[in-house]
């Protein structure tokens, strides 16, 4: 499968979820679209025929606070709107050039959306076959291996939200850059040992942090992108590459470790307080930094985000939501460590596990089937199960066929079904 054969299949998915969209009813379940349309767009371009039917369903859930921040000339008004990527709502707006008419600046942030994605998902099949390249698979196998993987990302569990106005993609995008970047730059040995050369310290040490850095600013779970730098910093010690090591990783963890804190902790301090109270009350050794990272404050403040706080009877829909996803992330941390251990994965193996861990004792644990999305290694896994999978009757199928056998019939049937539940203003976010 070519460039231009993924590029049609994205077409072809997006236009057959566009028109799951356009099928659903007009009126949605929630009201909040609708009192939202009424504040910044006029009455009658809110009742025009392709308006109502199309594209007033594609403002649900958190799209209305991305489109509502870009078309403020990209600053949020509330407090708790600073949980959805000012970035990316910069973006949209330097996109629309001074026009921000409701509908032109959603029309626009749509097109984006969707290029970034189409973008996204060629940079992934690059990175497929490059990450792949250091584990002795031939040339046609991890181009078989890749074109899989860039199907199933482009019909992932959170296709649905990626047809309207989500961060999602940007950080998939970026993220899939700097790993790509960092691929080019190191080098593994028969023994597991990393290498880098100095020649390729700007691909390493600026490419890939700036990558990062953006990615984290917009989405800020990519913070754990950090975590090839620790795991390359260990790695280059103990192979006593020290100038290597404080050069290359520990320089470019620490850049980001500066701009979390700066983002974090320093720049909301100094918008907020002390007049916000609360939160910015108490500072980090008399420092003007606030105890607690602004990010972390406004999930507890707002949505009641804490440890086991969303383990409760009523959330058991939304686990059930999410376990297909759960499921799979984590096998493919075990794939990768033991059936098919791949030394350039490791960093990527421990991310998935500490994401996972945040996502299911700490977060709305549903929502892990779209911020995922900047994680490749369960759809390497799957792919990767898909390209040895046994053929036979399902009698036969052995190991981790039947999980990556289900795992895609769900896929097949949950696309569909979350595209119409977002156009609808329906559970689950």
């Amino acid at each position: 499968m070519k460039v231009g054969q993924l590029a049609g299949f994205f077409v072809v998915v997006k236009a057959l979820q566009f028109l799951i969209v356009f099928s659903t009813p007009v009126i949605q379940f929630d009201t909040s679209t609708r009192l939202f349309l009424e504040q910044l767009a006029k009455k009658d371009d809110i009742a025009s025929w392709w308006n109502a039917r199309f594209w007033n369903k594609i403002v649900s859930w958190d799209a209305v606070f991305f489109l509502k921040t870009a078309i403020r000339g990209g600053v949020s008004e509330f407090e708790h709107e600073h949980a959805f990527s000012q970035l990316w709502s910069r973006f949209i707006m330097v996109a629309c050039r001074g026009n921000l008419d409701f509908y032109h600046v959603l029309k626009t942030a749509v097109v984006l959306e969707n290029c970034l994605l189409l973008c996204a998902t060629l940079l992934l099949y690059l990175l497929t076959v490059k990450s792949f390249e250091a584990n002795a698979l031939k040339s046609h196998h991890r181009h078989h291996l890749a074109q899989k993987t860039a199907i199933l990302f482009i019909s992932s569990s959170a296709s649905g939200y990626f047809l309207s106005v989500y961060s999602e993609p940007l950080s998939a995008f970026l993220a899939f850059l700097g790993m790509l970047f960092r691929e080019y730059a190191i080098f593994y040995d028969a023994y597991g040992n990393l290498s880098v050369s100095w020649i390729k310290w700007p691909l390493y040490s600026l490419a890939s942090t700036f990558c990062f850095t953006l990615a984290f600013i917009n989405r800020p779970n990519c913070i754990l992108l950090g975590l090839y730098y620790v795991n390359d910093l260990v790695k280059l010690l103990k192979t006593k590459s020290f100038g290597k090591a404080f050069f290359m990783p520990f320089i470019s963890g620490f850049c980001m470790f500066c701009f979390f804190v700066h983002h974090q902790y320093y720049e909301p301090y100094q918008t907020f307080c002390p007049e916000r109270g609360a939160w910015c009350l108490k500072q980090i050794l008399n420092l003007p930094l606030s105890h607690q990272s602004f990010y972390a404050f406004i999930q507890s403040h707002y949505w009641n985000v804490g440890f086991l706080r969303y383990w409760s009877p009523n959330n058991i829909p939304n686990f059930i939501f999410a376990l297909p996803t759960i499921i799979v992330l984590w096998y493919s941390t075990v794939y990768f460590s033991h059936q098919y251990p791949c030394s350039n994965l490791k960093p990527l193996v421990l991310l998935t596990r500490i994401f996972l861990i945040i996502l299911i004792f700490f977060a709305h644990t549903q929502v892990i089937n779209r911020v995922s999305s900047f994680i490749p290694l369960h759809l390497w896994y799957v792919a990767d199960r898909l390209n040895k999978l046994n053929v036979a009757k399902d009698a036969d199928l052995k190991g981790d066929d039947k999980l990556i056998r289900f795992y895609v019939v769900w896929l097949i049937f949950w696309a569909p079904l979350q595209t119409a539940l977002f156009a609808s203003f329906l559970p689950p976010a």
